[in-house]
């Protein structure tokens, strides 16, 4: 069961790309979704977010551009051996 947006529940946290204040809402067991104001609206597999963990600033915020290049409404930042299509629950 997919969760629609306006669905979502959202809670104050930090951001996994500029440790800024972010909402968080869990999308699925493994993808969450960020909204931020620095960094704008995004989801993040949990692989990704545990990888980010010891990245530089600089390199977190490489992967969200690379993550926007692919033209999709919110960006999906995920590791590269993850291939996961953006309404896909796992």
């Amino acid at each position: 069961m997919n969760i629609l947006p306006f669905e979502r529940r959202y809670f104050p946290s930090s951001c996994p790309v500029c440790a800024g204040t972010a909402l968080e809402a869990e999308i699925t067991f493994r993808k969450v979704e960020f909204q931020c104001a620095s960094c704008g609206a995004f989801e993040i597999t949990s692989a990704a977010r545990a990888a980010m963990k010891g990245l530089s600033q600089e390199s977190r915020g490489v992967w969200l551009a690379q993550a926007r290049q692919h033209g999709s409404a919110i960006p999906l930042v995920a590791c590269a051996n993850e291939t996961l299509s953006h309404g896909a629950a796992f």
